[in-house]
């Protein structure tokens, strides 16, 4: 299966910088659902794999870590499951960290519009009910459920 991610990064005219990221993988555990304040954050990540040329061939995999907020974040925790595969779009950011002296950096993407593919083949695990169909723009007024 083909898999691409983008970055796209904006600059407006006041200097403020926004980051998009389209990614697209398997997600790596169930989605888990948190209280943050009055609102709920639906918490995942992706792996995003992709192949390397060159003297060493191989793989190369990046974890995105995804969040979803709000009435949303309830409704679609459910439908994502560990092996799902998804294609998430939304705002970017980095988390640079330290760790034994050496430079380490978290990618989390506030996903916008999330897309359903399909379970990996083998053994699948029972979902509630079946996911919404097709690329869901997950905006606040127009809630496809």
């Amino acid at each position: 299966m083909f898999m691409q991610s983008y970055i796209k990064l904006y600059i407006f005219a006041n200097k403020k910088i926004m980051i998009k990221l389209i990614v697209s993988g398997r997600v790596g555990a169930d989605a888990e659902l948190k209280s943050v304040g009055d609102t709920t954050v639906c918490s995942f990540s992706i792996a995003h794999t992709e192949k390397v040329y060159g003297a060493t061939p191989g793989e190369k995999t990046i974890w995105v870590g995804c969040s979803v907020w709000g009435e949303r974040a309830v409704k679609l925790a459910q439908f994502i499951t560990k092996g799902s595969f998804l294609v998430v779009e939304g705002s970017g950011n980095v988390n640079g960290y330290l760790k034994n002296g050496e430079a380490h950096g978290i990618l989390n993407c506030r996903v916008t519009s999330l897309e359903f593919g399909g379970k990996p083949t083998g053994e699948t695990p029972a979902q509630p009910s079946t996911p919404p169909a097709g690329k869901l723009d997950l905006d606040e007024n127009d809630l496809p459920f």
